[in-house]
């Protein structure tokens, strides 16, 4: 059951956000839409309302807000263009376009970061962190309200993967995790003016999980699942409350936090690691409070379940982990009881979302499983976003790269050599989903699609 908890922390991140909105990444951080009216069918010809072409190239998630749609990506050779873009909910027509210069560059590459971390949303606009340093706020009608680099007030980023964690916020705050081998912190920023609130430094160790905010006995705390540990922090102080070390994997997926249960995932990379560490990584703790001092407990360890790319997903008393290859893994919240195992088309790179009676997971290849939530598999349709071209889509990046043409258009216009997929490929990649009360969002490397019943303007 999705408890107070979980309902107190999207009352403090956005006030006024409705079913009509997705304020960041997995939505308030748990991946849950409080709807009952998504679409369980779709086609290239059936409920795909809009698709939109998008400036660059992108691995953000979509966010909503009342009829806007917010999405970022970057271009150019050394990614030197970046871009905030909004698009009319209903039409998927562009409305406005804020571009700016990163201020760190990066050689073009399938292996490293595109404007990959997810904006955050609220009553008062967007705020779009970048791998780049940036740190922008706009209003809703495009304007700038403050603009900062992080890179120039922190120092450059380690690193030769980019940066991917989202933003989290409350009310009056946006808090960045930069986790890289070199200079990490996490940073309280405040929503009004771009000032610092505080910024708590941290072990360098290169992550792109995001962190999340919940609610601990009706205050705020922030949960940071990241290369090798979990941390609970004060999000009025920055200081840590609790730490759980001895972690291995849990550098892509988030936490998931439902009541006081936090789920981690952890998986073996495509640099390898050590498989049984990993393995063990996957667990669930239970939020503590013993002596009024907080802290956690390990609840189970998953025997068999990891999470590679997506973040798991705690539901209705079950969490749902998928790994590298595509295979979801279904267990007791409470027990951590192993219920079943079903293999998906292909891997999930988008975090699975959970509605009403149940569970969207989005392969990186464009079909889409809808299961019943529940103890028991029941897939309720597979429904597909467009119609194959060509080869199927290689599975990892690794391999993408061996199946590689040697010549490959670069977002600057000009055309490059050298490993790496061609643009075409890398488009055929569904990064990221938004959920509002009737629609999806899906974005992937240059497009977006609303799937929903059509709309009229």
């Amino acid at each position: 059951m999705r408890s107070s908890l979980s309902v107190i922390t999207v009352l403090t991140a956005c006030a006024t956000a409705s079913a009509a909105d997705w304020a960041g990444f997995r939505g308030t951080g748990d991946g849950v839409a409080a709807t009952q009216s998504l679409p369980l069918k779709w086609s290239p010809t059936e409920n795909r309302a809009w698709v939109a072409d998008l400036p660059g190239y992108g691995q953000s998630s979509p966010v909503v807000w009342k009829n806007h749609v917010y999405i970022t990506s970057v271009a150019g050779k050394q990614r030197e263009k970046g871009f905030i873009v909004a698009l009319d909910a209903t039409t998927g027509k562009e409305q406005w376009r804020h571009q700016f210069e990163p201020t760190q560059k990066a050689d073009w590459s399938f292996f490293i970061s595109k404007a990959a971390p997810t904006p955050v949303v609220d009553a008062e606009g967007v705020y779009s962190f970048f791998e780049g340093g940036n740190l922008i706020a706009l209003t809703h009608d495009g304007k700038v309200r403050w603009e900062r680099s992080l890179v120039k007030d922190y120092g450059a980023f380690a690193g030769d993967h980019g940066l991917g964690a989202s933003p989290c916020q409350t009310a009056d705050t946006i808090f960045v995790l930069v986790d890289t081998p070199g200079p990490s912190y996490l940073l309280a920023v405040e929503k009004a003016t771009g000032k610092t609130r505080w910024k708590t430094d941290r072990d360098g160790k290169m992550s792109w999980a995001s962190p999340v905010v919940t609610t601990r006995n009706g205050k705020p705390e922030i949960i940071v699942s990241s290369n090798g540990s979990v941390m609970g922090y004060d999000p009025a102080t920055g200081k840590s409350l609790w730490r759980m070390a001895g972690l291995s994997g849990n550098t892509l997926p988030s936490a998931c936090v439902d009541g006081d249960a936090v789920l981690v995932g952890a998986g073996v990379g495509r640099n390898g690691g050590d498989p049984k560490a990993a393995a063990k990584s996957n667990c669930c703790l239970t939020l503590t409070n013993e002596g009024g001092k907080p802290g956690y407990k390990v609840a189970w360890t998953a025997q068999s379940a990891t999470a590679s790319y997506a973040s798991p997903l705690a539901y209705k008393g079950h969490a749902y982990f998928i790994n590298a290859a595509g295979v979801l893994y279904c267990l007791d919240l409470k027990t951590g009881e192993e219920l079943y195992s079903e293999r998906l088309p292909s891997a999930c790179w988008a975090s699975p979302i959970a509605a009403a009676d149940h569970i969207y997971l989005f392969s990186k290849d464009g079909r889409t499983t809808i299961i019943k939530s529940g103890p028991e598999i029941e897939i309720v349709a597979s429904n597909r976003l467009w119609e194959p071209k060509g080869a199927a889509t290689p599975n990892t990046p690794k391999e993408a790269s061996k199946a590689a043409p040697q010549e490959r258009p670069t977002p600057g216009g000009a055309t490059g050599s050298g490993r790496g997929p061609s643009m075409g490929d890398m488009d055929n990649l569904v990064y990221g989903v938004a959920a509002t009360d009737t629609a999806f969002f899906v974005r992937t490397g240059s497009k977006l699609y609303r799937i929903s019943q059509p709309v009229r303007p």
